[in-house]
């Protein structure tokens, strides 16, 4: 059945993302700082140093992608990034959409993919830990014990995490409202409005950062509006309206969640740089300062910053849950309704914040955008194999004009 190979093919899918960016990448990640740190020391040559003279390329250019530890890098991170993308998306339509007895809440969905998440970034928040020299004959338990407390150690010891409350609330309305979209559009004309956040950022980076966008980031966004309508013309069409598609409430639930990801985007980036303070001159030679400034502290590590926010976000998360859905989870139960399908979403969504996280530091905006390009085409081919999902001339001329306005809005 059609519903049965959907459901091998996400949890396959879920599997194999979630299994690469929780072993793979932070090890990458890792070496990679490892040897930048290195390249930073005294007396090492630099980069450019290293190189040939003549302008040469560098000696990796010459080696296959699957040999060179940067490029695997890069090109599992296009492959964790096209497939968590094009997953959730058609897990999050059959789990919400397929016959059953009991429906599970979405807000029991939200709070389970937080706690989730939790749970896999205090794990390599601890992994990332250097060993205490004093731990060295103690015992395995006793060893990753002192890890997991000095990652939460690291994680909630912080003065100023407090500043994450904001983009952490508008987090868990964001993966509220994805559940409402995707229980009313189609997972290719979902994937595909979704990327109006590309237009919500920049508004708000405009009117929050008092940023300047390019000529041809205008273009960029005129073209991105236009890709928007003409895929909306074509859902509403004069076809006859399939069960369970509801275009205004899906797209009023994409246009939320869009404006709650730019602003929480654009406002972590404004506090960021407010509370960023440039460093203390250095006093004359042979003077020490009266008042020398305090040893720099360890910076936190991406791991534990998203410890922070899974913390916030599901404790957020689970007051919503209790105030919309709470008495029907007290009549039903905790957790009603959670086949291996909606415990495939829960992993789904708790990793695409994970695989963000992991693979920033290896994919630009130009692998973003071909990540992007390759998720929508992922949802479409499924959705019309699976989901009987009709791909018009209209649909595919707006879903290339938004595919354009992101390469041009990433190139500018």
């Amino acid at each position: 059945m059609p519903a049965l190979r959907l459901l091998a093919v996400s949890l396959l899918i879920a599997s194999v993302a979630t299994t690469i960016t929780a072993t793979t990448l932070p090890q990458m990640r890792t070496k990679k700082s490892t040897s930048l740190r290195a390249r930073s020391q005294p007396g090492t040559p630099s980069t450019a140093s290293l190189a040939p003279r003549g302008g040469a390329a560098p000696a990796d250019a010459a080696v296959p992608w699957y040999a060179s530890p940067m490029k695997r890098a890069k090109a599992i991170s296009l492959a964790v990034l096209m497939v968590q993308n094009s997953a959730l998306t058609l897990a999050m339509r059959y789990s919400r959409t397929r016959k059953t007895a009991h429906r599970y809440h979405p807000s029991e969905a939200v709070v389970m993919s937080e706690v989730v998440k939790l749970i896999i970034s205090l794990a390599l928040a601890a992994k990332a830990q250097e060993p205490r020299p004093d731990m060295a004959g103690r015992s395995l338990l006793a060893r990753v014990v002192d890890r997991y407390v000095g990652a939460a150690r690291d994680a909630y010891a912080e003065p100023g995490s407090y500043v994450l409350l904001v983009p952490a609330a508008l987090y868990a309305v964001q993966n509220n409202l994805q559940y409402v979209a995707a229980s009313n559009l189609e997972p290719a004309v979902f994937q595909v409005l979704y990327q109006m956040k590309v237009l919500t950022t920049a508004f708000f980076s405009v009117v929050l950062l008092k940023r300047e966008l390019k000529p041809a980031q205008w273009s960029a966004i005129a073209l991105l509006a236009a890709g928007l309508a003409t895929v909306g013309s074509a859902t509403t069409g004069p076809s006859a309206p399939k069960p369970g598609v509801n275009f205004a409430v899906g797209f009023a639930a994409v246009f939320a969640a869009c404006c709650s990801s730019g602003f929480s985007s654009v406002y972590f980036e404004r506090v960021v740089k407010q509370r960023s303070r440039p460093l203390p001159k250095a006093p004359p030679r042979g003077r020490v300062a009266r008042d020398a400034p305090p040893p720099a502290k360890k910076p936190i590590s991406v791991w534990a910053r998203n410890a922070q926010m899974a913390t916030f976000s599901s404790t957020i998360a689970f007051t919503g849950a209790l105030l919309k859905d709470g008495d029907a989870i007290r009549a039903r139960g905790a957790l009603a309704g959670f086949s291996p399908i909606v415990w495939c979403t829960v992993v789904l969504q708790a990793g695409g914040g994970l695989c963000t996280a992991a693979v920033i530091a290896y994919a630009d905006n130009l692998l973003k955008g071909f990540a992007t390009g390759g998720s929508m085409v992922i949802s479409v081919l499924a959705s019309h194999l699976f989901l009987d999902f009709h791909v018009s001339p209209t649909f595919v001329a707006g879903a290339a004009a938004v595919l354009g306005s992101i390469h041009l809005y990433s190139k500018a």
